[in-house]
């Protein structure tokens, strides 16, 4: 896919902790419960339903960690257990190093298939998935939360490279930065999330997706807001507050 078509597709949106405005009459695809989800490596503990929008969630080899990673999701502000008593208990704290956002976000959760080994127990939140869609999503917005370090970003969308495209990949920032991507007429997307570093633990992204079907008219109960609509006039504007 060559830049100025990525360009088309895609707005950029830069915020501070806290101070977020969804897209109007977006639906909140993340599932509003903890728990896991069988993203090809099946659950430690019962696994979680996803919204039927997601055709699937598939966890693809990560260039960082060399594996491919679990996925959960977790509210920031509750300590979880998972696999309990197990060889690779994972402890998700109540407030994780560096970050105070609470809600519920996608948990990557770094993961050596070779020898069942998480890092950090599991708090390290790194991984690449593939996200296929059930329906065309008309308008799909990605919130990055906590990118601290290079490597996050967009690879494939609708199945076209974009790595070299501008915008596809997210800008370090400071701690609890939310960073948002917004895409149109999305069948599938494949985002890489952190980055585990050969010298260290890595950082550690944390995201939520949201968007609006195509031909959908969203009940008022299913709305996560109404806040900013990135709309054509905003494509590849940075907004910040």
């Amino acid at each position: 896919m060559n830049t100025k078509l990525f360009s088309s597709l895609v707005a950029v949106a830069t915020v501070a902790t806290g101070i977020y405005a969804t897209p109007a009459l977006a639906f909140d695809f993340v599932p509003q419960q903890e728990g896991e989800i069988d993203v090809g490596l099946g659950c430690y503990d019962n696994c979680i339903q996803l919204d039927p929008i997601f055709e699937s969630i598939v966890s693809l080899t990560d260039s960082s960690s060399g594996s491919r990673s679990r996925l959960f999701v977790d509210n920031l502000s509750t300590a979880n257990t998972y696999n309990a008593g197990g060889s690779n208990e994972l402890f998700f704290k109540t407030k994780d190093a560096g970050t105070n956002n609470g809600g519920f976000f996608f948990r990557p959760s770094e993961y050596n298939e070779g020898s069942d080994y998480s890092e950090e127990t599991g708090q390290l939140e790194v991984g690449t998935y593939t996200f296929n869609f059930s329906r065309v999503i008309s308008e799909l917005s990605i919130d990055f939360f906590d990118t601290e370090s290079r490597g996050t970003g967009i690879m494939y969308l609708n199945g076209q490279d974009v790595r070299q495209a501008d915008g596809s990949w997210i800008n370090p920032g400071g701690n609890n930065n939310l960073q948002t991507r917004t895409f149109f007429d999305v069948s599938s997307i494949t985002v890489t999330f952190g980055n585990d570093s050969p010298n260290g633990t890595g950082d550690g992204v944390n995201f939520r997706l949201s968007g609006t079907p195509a031909n959908a008219a969203p009940e008022p109960f299913s709305m996560i807001g109404a806040g900013l609509a990135l709309g054509a006039g905003a494509l590849l504007k940075n907004r910040k507050k």
